[in-house]
């Protein structure tokens, strides 16, 4: 878990000067909801994403946002990774029409002021572009991690469509990746008890994210780019609505992995958390993929984007029928 203290000390000196500023609190879901529907569909377009990355800020540990009643932003500040005593200011999947005015205006006023840069995420290739012309750039020389300069916007989104998927696992050529995946993954019911549900979804999920995250610490014997806390929201400060699903897998009895996803309109399903403790069961992240693809609802399913190129090419390996590239923009240059 970061040190927040110090982002919590700038957010709140911060809200002291603009009052459109404010803390996210539960009470805030139809004000987000409301704004979505308007937009274009991007992962980016629901509550469990844009409170995901708020945790250990505001008094809700939601964040804040930027609302003056025609816009709509998440908003927050973070010590940067790799530079801890470096603070950023952060705009969240912002919305409305005049909000990227705001931010270019605001954004000035905190690093004039403040000596505080500004990472806006999530925006699409027009955003990007007009923010470009108000002295912008990418995240190339100033990035989230040297690793991946854009958080999991660093490779594209990754949408299926759910039917072309089931008919791709009954057709030939039986010698594909997919297929053979499949049927290896298949297999696990013939070896395993196998048990699916969401009871007692937080304290299973939780225990299982921690479980996750130690073994890869262990095994990588290095700071990783993202911990446990960055599940936190999406399993502990997500309202109950018909739009969100979580079931958790049991392998012979002991709970292996879960995955969280929320219904954003008719057509689209986005998957928030897919976390697997992968190298006890063989094959169990890809038959919990095939099992997700087999219960989503909606004629889409999004799968967001990638950190990595390893992660980008494991989603890959399901036949994606569209990539959305999302972007960052910063006004600091490093």
């Amino acid at each position: 878990m970061k040190n927040l203290g110090k982002a919590n000390q700038i957010l709140q000196k911060i809200t002291a000067q603009i009052p459109e500023i404010t803390p996210i609190s539960p009470n805030d879901l139809p004000l987000f909801q409301k704004f979505f529907s308007r937009e274009p569909h991007t992962y980016g377009n629901s509550w469990t994403y844009v409170t995901q990355g708020m945790y250990g800020t505001g008094p809700h540990n939601l964040g804040y946002k930027y609302y003056d009643g025609k816009n709509l932003s998440a908003v927050t500040v973070y010590p940067k990774i790799e530079k801890p005593d470096l603070h950023v200011f952060y705009w969240v999947r912002p919305m409305g029409e005049t909000i990227l005015d705001v931010i270019a205006r605001l954004a000035n006023h905190l690093l004039t002021k403040q000596s505080l840069p500004t990472y806006v995420k999530k925006i699409f290739s027009i955003q990007f572009a007009y923010l470009q012309k108000k002295g912008f750039k990418d995240t190339a020389n100033f990035p989230w991690h040297t690793l991946c300069h854009s958080e999991d916007d660093t490779y594209p989104e990754q949408i299926y469509d759910v039917a072309a998927i089931s008919k791709l696992l009954s057709t030939p050529p039986r010698t594909s990746n997919i297929r053979k995946s499949y049927r290896k993954a298949k297999q696990i019911e013939k070896k395993h008890s196998l048990l699916i549900k969401e009871d007692n979804f937080i304290t299973v999920a939780w225990d299982i994210t921690q479980c996750f995250f130690d073994s890869k610490l262990i095994k990588n014997n290095k700071v990783n780019v993202s911990d446990a806390y960055d599940y936190h929201n999406p399993i502990f400060a997500n309202p109950p609505r018909k739009q969100l699903k979580k079931r958790i897998y049991y392998i012979d009895g002991k709970p292996l992995g879960y995955y969280l996803e929320e219904q954003q309109n008719d057509l689209h399903t986005s998957m928030y958390a897919l976390i697997i403790l992968r190298d006890q069961i063989e094959y169990l992240t890809d038959y919990i993929m095939f099992d997700l693809f087999n219960k989503c609802e909606t004629e889409f399913l999004n799968l967001g984007g990638s950190e990595d190129k390893g992660i980008h090419f494991f989603k890959k390996k399901f036949k994606p029928i569209k990539e959305v590239k999302m972007f960052w923009a910063t006004n600091y240059s490093g």
